[in-house]
């Protein structure tokens, strides 16, 4: 046992306290043992009733999980709470079944304010916290609202094998559950196109060797264990029984919401049966302390944490053995920009070769840390703090931010249960891998952009199947989007990262010939192009990522108004050279059409390369020189003599007056097979003004016919979008289907890139979750967002139901300070406004009605027209919004 980190006995567990007034038993034994034990029970009845509960268990009858023991009518079979006193203890008593909630126990509830007008949203974050972290109170979270119950896991029924698990991430590091692998964030090794992070040992990996149970990929899964992922909380939970019914355990695996830096499993073992004598449950052997990335240092001990006496529950960290080792990667990305490899440093405390629960002890708890930085000392300061408190303490510390954000943002479905789910999930794997603001303030630390697959895959053993861990197009077109409504935060910290790149983008404009800032179409630790050896022609071509970059820049503009960040923090330069990159970049035509022409350059369909004039390139090259003028004339920068506004118009943008569509390139003929979405992303994301219904209607026809069905699931999402603004409803909610639905697997609804039953290809594919959420934003949700507005178009009764649910609520879109909620269903369409930070906003509707100053808290009408919802005064002073039109003569 040396090392172990044990928890005390609950000696006064038996002082029990109703939950919701209703106190249920875990199990009839347990509380006869407590009563018996602590000789109170004949007082206040409680022995009665546990002995005929026992009886009955003995005689065959009921289970005790599902007989109410003191009061009630809904047996355990539903719900199981067991609530003591203390605390610290709430973390692993309060139990609901099936896979729900493993939840703080208490009656008190706490509500976020519905409504501030005269504070910030920060205030009322603060305050949230500090109820959620107060002893005795209790937030939401509906079950309802509660994800992935699983009877084990259960196997993919089109391949057989065990489904994916979740990947698991806090901003700084990221696993999937119960693989040898953790990343770290701007972690990286090898050279090059090679370069991809680099794999940590999993130190953290704790699994019960249970032969056929819940840990165990089994075909045929036992009926004794729950496997849960809690988004709500940002946990993955298993809950055990063992075989014989002699014991229950709960498992609990987070990466700390706060403490990024660490990895925590927490470990309960309830005795259910006397008599039992001691219980030993052995653990499989852990991860080998090797990686193929890093040199390690020799293993080191360090000495035992000394105790706290000033704590009841001191004993909890006598003895806790921890252990170290530091290391560096093996190779640099490029050495002209990286210097030296890069370090990293491993603690954690031991993890025994079998877990006890003595003859004299009603249960047990254990705690497993894991912390990872580049920095010793700052691993070391995370993981001393976590080990400082109690469990209780450490759990609601993690759960606070993610309670507070699902308080605040949120994607309600009515009408379909696996719908909810999978819109749950997207918002969970793509939001746990960025920080949350209150840690990263609290202590910053690296931010190395958001790959495909997030922070939890991309190492170099996956046969670079999962993107390496590399930025591409994919962050600012398909994430981007949703997560800067989601929060500005967020936003904020992907144009960060992209600024961060800024030298290397410079070099690689010079590089090419051209002028500005060039990004490359992958970017990982340096900015350099590591772009797979496999297809150069991607790196190559594909220069519309910088546009990519200036589009998501100005999303952000948009949502925020930001002109300190533009005038003072960077973003002007930013926007600026990329628009200089595409001044430098087009051709004109001085022999033919007179138009400017972009020749060698790949669009998203990657099946056609060196094309001249791809209308998606062309239109967002259009729009980062629009954008250049724009930013150029807020910050008071005179340039022009650029010229780039008249650069812009001149712009050739493929267009065929016959037909009336866009080919996607010059020399496109119609029936040539595409990869995905291309010429279409023109209505949406691009809201190319010059596009009429007409036009759209015709190129998503022309298109749809001629994409490869097996293409990636943000083709279909644009498409069902765009069908929805031709009011085309069953092909919008035909394409929403498809966005989704052959992606998502397993009980964990796992995004992966190739549709089912295809195996391989990335998985955890937050690249597909992005474009799926944009579906229900800005397809069913009816958001666009311009440059001066917010237009949110109200849905008829009938646009929602051939996609196969009734009613969407989008609560906690963040836009100038204020928070927006947007109602579409079958009984109202409407919009209401609350938290507005000192910005007052106004709001009016296509039908001639007065402008209007909106009123916190007050639904406004959507049915059959459109919101526009702006800042009361104009926020750009002079500076006209641009026009954003190109050549189509």
């Amino acid at each position: 046992m040396v090392g172990l980190e044990r928890k005390p006995d609950h000696q006064n567990s038996h002082d029990l306290v109703p939950c919701r007034g209703c106190f249920w038993c875990a199990s009839a034994a347990a509380c006869c043992q407590f009563a018996r034990k602590q000789n109170k029970a004949k007082r206040n009845g409680r022995y009665r009733r546990c002995a005929i509960a026992l009886k009955e268990e003995r005689k065959g009858g009921k289970k005790p999980e599902q007989m109410s023991l003191i009061s009630g009518q809904v047996g355990l079979g539903n719900r199981r709470n067991v609530c003591f006193r203390k605390p610290a203890d709430r973390w692993f008593v309060c139990i609901v079944a099936l896979g729900m909630l493993v939840g703080d126990c208490n009656t008190t509830p706490v509500r976020r304010p519905s409504t501030v007008t005269n504070e910030s949203i920060t205030t009322v974050d603060k305050r949230w916290h500090r109820a959620l972290e107060a002893p005795g109170t209790r937030t939401d979270p509906d079950p309802d609202r509660l994800l992935h119950p699983s009877s084990a896991i259960p196997n993919d029924p089109y391949t057989g094998s065990p489904p994916p698990l979740p990947t698991l991430a806090n901003g700084h590091l990221g696993f999937t559950v119960f693989e040898d692998a953790i990343y770290l964030a701007g972690l990286y090794n090898g050279a090059g196109g090679l370069s991809h992070r680099a794999r940590v040992p999993n130190m953290a990996t704790v699994r019960v060797n249970d032969g056929v149970g819940c840990y165990a990929d089994a075909a045929n899964p036992p009926t004794h264990c729950n496997v849960t992922l809690d988004p709500i909380r940002g946990l993955f939970r298993v809950s055990y029984t063992s075989t014989d019914g002699s014991y229950r355990m709960t498992h609990l695996l987070y990466p700390h919401a706060l403490y990024r830096r660490l990895v925590v499993n927490q470990l309960h073992i309830e005795r259910l049966a006397p008599d039992t004598g001691d219980i030993t449950i052995p653990l499989v052997p852990p991860t080998p302390f090797t990686s193929e990335d890093i040199h390690f240092e020799r293993i080191r001990t360090r000495a035992p944490l000394g105790c706290d006496h000033s704590s009841s529950s001191s004993s909890t960290r006598c003895g806790t053995i921890i252990y170290q080792s530091c290391g560096a990667t093996v190779e640099v990305e490029n050495a002209t920009y990286q210097s030296e490899v890069r370090p990293v440093c491993v603690l954690w405390n031991h993890v025994p070769e079998q877990l006890q629960l003595r003859e004299d002890e009603p249960m047990a708890s254990y705690r497993f840390l894991m912390a990872v930085d580049g920095r010793l000392d700052v691993a070391w300061k995370e993981l001393t703090a976590a080990l400082a408190q109690t469990d209780g303490e450490l759990l609601r510390a993690h759960t606070s931010p993610w309670r507070s954000f699902w308080a605040r943002f949120d994607i309600l479905i009515a009408g379909s249960e696996p719908l909810q789910r999978t819109v749950r999930a997207a918002i969970f794997y793509l939001v746990s891998c960025l920080p949350f603001e209150e840690s990263f303030t609290r202590s910053p630390g690296p931010f190395w952009g958001l790959s495909p697959t997030g922070l939890g895959r991309g190492g170099g053993r996956t046969g670079l199947d999962d993107y390496e861990g590399h930025s591409f197009w994919d962050t600012e077109v398909w994430m981007f989007p949703v997560l800067n409504l989601i929060d500005p935060w967020y936003g904020q910290l992907l144009i960060a990262y992209r600024r961060k790149m800024l030298p290397t983008a410079l070099d690689l404009a010079v590089e090419a010939g051209y002028r500005g800032a060039r990004f490359p179409w992958e970017s990982g630790f340096t900015g350099v192009e590591v772009t797979q050896p496999c297809c150069p022609e991607v790196a190559q071509y594909q220069h519309h990522i910088t546009g990519d970059v200036s589009f998501a820049l100005r999303q952000h503009l948009a949502t925020t108004h930001d002109l300190e960040w533009l005038r003072v923090r960077g973003g002007c330069e930013m926007i600026q050279l990329m628009a200089e990159f595409w001044a430098s970049r087009v051709t004109f035509n001085y022999t033919g059409t007179e138009q400017y022409d972009i020749a060698a350059v790949m669009g998203p369909d990657e099946d056609h390369e060196n094309v001249t004039n791809n209308a998606y390139t062309n239109t967002i090259a259009g729009y980062a020189l629009y954008f250049g003028d724009f930013a150029s004339c807020i910050c008071g920068d005179d340039v022009s003599a650029r010229n780039w506004s008249a650069i812009a118009r001149r712009i050739k943008l493929p267009y065929d007056r016959e037909r009336d569509f866009h080919p996607q390139y010059e020399g496109y003929t119609i029936g040539t097979r595409i990869k995905q979405a291309d010429a279409i992303l023109l209505g949406y994301p691009l809201l190319y003004p010059g596009m009429n219904r007409s036009t759209l209607r015709n190129d998503l026809n022309i298109y749809e016919q001629v994409t490869r069905s097996t293409g990636p699931a943000m083709t279909w999402a644009m498409h069902a979008i765009n069908h929805l603004d031709t009011q085309n409803m069953p092909s919008a909610a035909r394409d929403f289907n498809r966005s989704y639905q052959p992606y998502v697997r397993g009980s964990f609804h796992v995004w992966h890139e190739l549709q089912q039953p295809a195996e391989g290809g990335a998985r955890n594919f937050l690249t597909g979750a992005g474009g799926f959420l944009q579906a229900l934003l800005f397809g069913y949700g009816g958001i666009r967002v311009h440059l001066d507005r917010l237009e949110i178009r109200g849905l008829s009764p009938d646009e929602l139901p051939p996609a196969g649910f009734t009613d969407l609520t989008v609560r906690g879109v963040r836009y100038l300070g204020a928070l927006v909620t947007i109602a579409q269903g079958s009984t109202r369409s409407e919009v209401t406004v609350t938290h507005l930070e000192r910005r007052a906003l106004t709001i009016e509707f296509g039908d001639g009605q007065a402008v209007v100053d909106i009123v916190p808290n007050r639904a406004y009408n959507l049915t059959q027209r459109t919101a526009s919802i702006r800042a009361k005064s104009y926020p750009y002073q002079e500076c006209d919004i641009p026009t954003d039109l190109l050549d189509v003569s």
